[in-house]
Parts: structure tokens; C-alpha cells; sequence
């Protein structure tokens, strides 16, 4: 009895031996039956998403081969092939799996996968979203009654997948499978014979071989490298977060300085402005036109100290803390009698007293606006006419003429 349980042993390590070392997983696999599929066949099923080659638009019908190895503890598929089965007489359909079907496809098994067996197909409908219908079930009992046989359902257009086995009397979706890789010199050579079919032109085995593993061997190594990659792209990701600190603190300094350069430009513009007003007031005197024996002043005298005295001469004495605009107003209520040509010296007055913050204006080429100032009135100061109005706005870009504000520089015409 000990020594059949030690004969067992070795069998079943023996058959444990048989399970491939360098596989992929896909999803949850199952412990109980567990299905492997070789990368060549992966490749043949998926030439959309591995080779960028613009197939899977159409539905396609396929029959997997392999074998089915039992051990102590679970049964595995080995899918090593994959035959694909055409309607001759209308391609963009499914083909029926009737008689004629079955004999063409037992004679490529007899061709390219002889020691091989029939362990399941696949059905690939794109935007079928992986929905079992009862013509699939149908389908699957009625050509697929092996106990391990299985079904592999495929959207090659949303690149959903699923491995679906026969259990309780309906098709059972599986959680994940595997992806092994081993020599398949028998599907490499199907896969030739079916591109040169397709393309009518002879493919080395070779670049078959390289495009595969290209795709898929390259994995393993991909898989050593992510973490250096990972590495480098978290480095590289704070330089460049921190690099955008940086401008984000740079440009709000910046814009602060831009914010206080205005703000001071403003201030000693309207400083300038005031400074400007002051001045003006300052040189500016009242002087009125007194009827009576008033000495005639020179038209280039504008000195505040002139008036006062010529006023002083012809006037009564009045109280020293008046202004001199009132004992003017005074004098004048005493004067002689007015004489017939007096009226005609009024203009002259008028212009002595605009005439020189007029020829001031004019000779610099603006006027700061005061307050209460508008368009009509600056024109009277400056040309004691409104003649001008139009062609002031005109110069200054005005459209609106009563629209300025106080310390706005207007260029005169």
C-alpha cells in the first residue's frame, strides 16, 4: 500500500512538471480548472490589438486545439493551436458548423495540428458586449459535448474578453486564464500559411516570429524595467510640478511690482495734476474793468503788484483786509460817470485777463482737465469759442463729449 502512494507521488510530480514556467495572467484563475493559452494562438485571435492590423470589424468563428491534463488537485487546457473557419459563400457572416464544416476542418487539424485535440472555440461578434444567447448555448451543446470543452467569447471592438465552460446545464463565465510561452512551430506555421494566403505573397517565418514577440515575450522584460520607468516619471513629475510653482510664484510677484508701478504712476499723475492746478490759480488775478479816471493798464502787464497799485491810485481808501477784487468793485461804484468810448475798452480788458493762461496753454499743446471742468468750457478758456469742440474730440479720440475726468490730459488742436 506504501509503496502505490509513493508510485502516486512521482506521477503526479511528474505531471506537475508539465506546467509551463514563464506565463502572464489574465484575471482570477480559477483553482479548479485552470486553461492556459499559448502566446502564438493569443496572437492569431487578436491581430487588431497586437499587429495594428485594422481586422476584427467582422465576425469570426474559430475552433481552439490542444490537450486537457488532469492533476491531483485540478484539470488544465494547453491551447497551442487555433484554426479559423470561413464562409466560402457570404465572408461578412458566420459560417455554420454543419458537415461540410466539420470535414474542412478536420483536414487542416490532419495538416497543422496533428497530436493535438478539439478543446473549445471562440466566437468573436464585435459590440456584442460578451452576452450569451441561447443560439450560443445551442450552439455549444449541439457541437461541443466534451466535459472540458470550453467557449471563448470575444469584442474585438471593445477588446472584451471571456472564457465561458459548460457546467449545471449552461455556459459559466471563468474569472481569468493564463498566457504561456513555449516553442509553437506548428501554429507559426498555420499563421504563415494563412498571411500568405490573405496577402498572396510568401512570409518567412521569421517575421512572423519577430512580430509575436515583439508584442508579447518583450513583456517579461517590460515588466523588469517598470519599475526604473516608474521611477523616472515620478521624477519627472515633481521637477515638472515644481517647475510650475515656480512660474506660478514668479508671475505673482511679478504681477504684484505691475500692480504697484500703476498704482505709483497714478499717484504722481494726479500729484502732477494738483501741482499743475495750483500753479495755474496762483498765477491767475481778477482784474475787472473800473468806469471812472482809471490809469489804462499795458496788455503785457499780468504781475498781481501792478494791478494793486493802479488800482490803489484811483480808488478811496478801503480796509486793508478786504480783497482787492471788492475794492475794485468799490472804486468803481464811485468812479465818474462812464464816457462814451469806455465800452470799447472792455474787450481789451477781458483779453489781458485770458490772454496770458490762454498763450500758456497753447504754447505747451494740452490742458489737464480740473474739476468741473467739461468740453464747452475749456474751449471758451482757451479759444473763447466753441468752434473748436469737434475737432478737440476728434484729436483726443473722444466720443462721448461729456465723458472726461479730472487730470486727463487733452492735446490741443
Amino acid at each position: 500500500m506504501i509503496e502505490i502512494i509513493q508510485e502516486t507521488k512521482k506521477t503526479e510530480d511528474k505531471l506537475e512538471g508539465k506546467l509551463p514556467k514563464n506565463i502572464r495572467q489574465i484575471g482570477n484563475p480559477e483553482k479548479d480548472f485552470r486553461i492556459y493559452m499559448e502566446d502564438y494562438v493569443y496572437t492569431y485571435l487578436h491581430p487588431a490589438q497586437i499587429q495594428g492590423m485594422e481586422n476584427g470589424i467582422l465576425p469570426r468563428l474559430l475552433i481552439l486545439l490542444g490537450e486537457i491534463d488532469h492533476f491531483s488537485n485540478r484539470s488544465c487546457a494547453f491551447i497551442s493551436g487555433a484554426i479559423q473557419v470561413h464562409n466560402a459563400e457570404y465572408p461578412e457572416e458566420l459560417p455554420e458548423l454543419n458537415d461540410e464544416t466539420w470535414r474542412e476542418i478536420h483536414l487542416q487539424i490532419r495538416e497543422y495540428f496533428e497530436k493535438c485535440e478539439i478543446v473549445g472555440w471562440v466566437l468573436d461578434i464585435p459590440g456584442n458586449t460578451l452576452q450569451i444567447t441561447e443560439e450560443i448555448e445551442l450552439m455549444h451543446r449541439k457541437n461541443f459535448i466534451g466535459t472540458y470543452q470550453f467557449f471563448f467569447l470575444m469584442d474585438s471592438k471593445e477588446r472584451e474578453e471571456a472564457f465561458y465552460t459548460w457546467k449545471q446545464g449552461k455556459l459559466t463565465r471563468k474569472e481569468g486564464y493564463f498566457i504561456y510561452y513555449e516553442k509553437n512551430p506548428q501554429m507559426q506555421e498555420y499563421m504563415i500559411q494563412q498571411r500568405e494566403k490573405r496577402l498572396g505573397k510568401a512570409v518567412s517565418s521569421e517575421v512572423v516570429k519577430d512580430q509575436t514577440t515583439k508584442h508579447y515575450r518583450a513583456l517579461m522584460l517590460e515588466k523588469k524595467e517598470q519599475p526604473k520607468k516608474r521611477g523616472a516619471g515620478v521624477l519627472s513629475y515633481i521637477t515638472s510640478f515644481l517647475m510650475v510653482i515656480t512660474l506660478c510664484v514668479v508671475s505673482v510677484v511679478l504681477i504684484g511690482h505691475i500692480e504697484r508701478m500703476d498704482k505709483m504712476e497714478e499717484t504722481i499723475s494726479v500729484m502732477s495734476v494738483a501741482s499743475s492746478t495750483e500753479e495755474n490759480q496762483t498765477a491767475q488775478v481778477s482784474v475787472e474793468t473800473i468806469q471812472g479816471n482809471v490809469i489804462p493798464v499795458k496788455e503785457n502787464v499780468d504781475k498781481s503788484t501792478e494791478v494793486s497799485a493802479s488800482i490803489e491810485e484811483n480808488a478811496k481808501p478801503v480796509a486793508t483786509s478786504a480783497p482787492v477784487e471788492i475794492q475794485a468793485q468799490e472804486t468803481a461804484a464811485e468812479a465818474v460817470p462812464v464816457q462814451e468810448s469806455a465800452p470799447a475798452q472792455e474787450p481789451a480788458a477781458e483779453t489781458a485777463n485770458t490772454a496770458p493762461e490762454t498763450q500758456d496753454y497753447k504754447a505747451q499743446g494740452y490742458y489737464i482737465v480740473q474739476q468741473g471742468d467739461n468740453l464747452q468750457e475749456i474751449c471758451y478758456k482757451i479759444y473763447q469759442t466753441d468752434a473748436v469742440l469737434d475737432k478737440l474730440c476728434e484729436i483726443n479720440a473722444i466720443d462721448n463729449k461729456d465723458s472726461i475726468y479730472v487730470g486727463q490730459k487733452l492735446t490741443l488742436p
